[in-house]
């Protein structure tokens, strides 16, 4: 039973670090440098590997590295638009506005 003991501590002794690799990995299709989006290298030698990570070159930047899949993509933020609250000449005389009346 010591025996099992010990095989399992060195499992998880050499597992970990290669969980937290891959934990620490940048995730998403975004550089981690410049912010653009990267390109996909497709491997071989990662192919067995590829649901879990990829090989990515960003264009902009020229970063290449590895990163983590992710399931949900990412959606931009949606930009908001401020509008001037300045009337225009043709909307003073409104009647809604308590001005002249027509």
């Amino acid at each position: 039973m010591f025996w099992l003991f010990v095989v399992a501590l060195w499992v998880a002794m050499l597992v970990s670090p290669i969980a937290l690799l891959i934990a620490f990995l940048p995730a998403g299709r975004e550089c981690p440098r410049c912010g653009s989006e990267t390109l996909s290298i497709r491997s071989r030698l990662l192919h067995p590997i590829r649901r879990f990570l990829h090989q990515r070159w960003c264009m902009s930047c020229g970063w290449e590295g590895m990163m983590r899949q992710t399931a949900w993509p990412r959606t931009p933020v949606p930009q908001v638009e401020t509008v001037d609250p300045t009337p225009f000449e043709a909307d003073d005389d409104a009647a809604w506005r308590g001005g002249k009346e027509a």
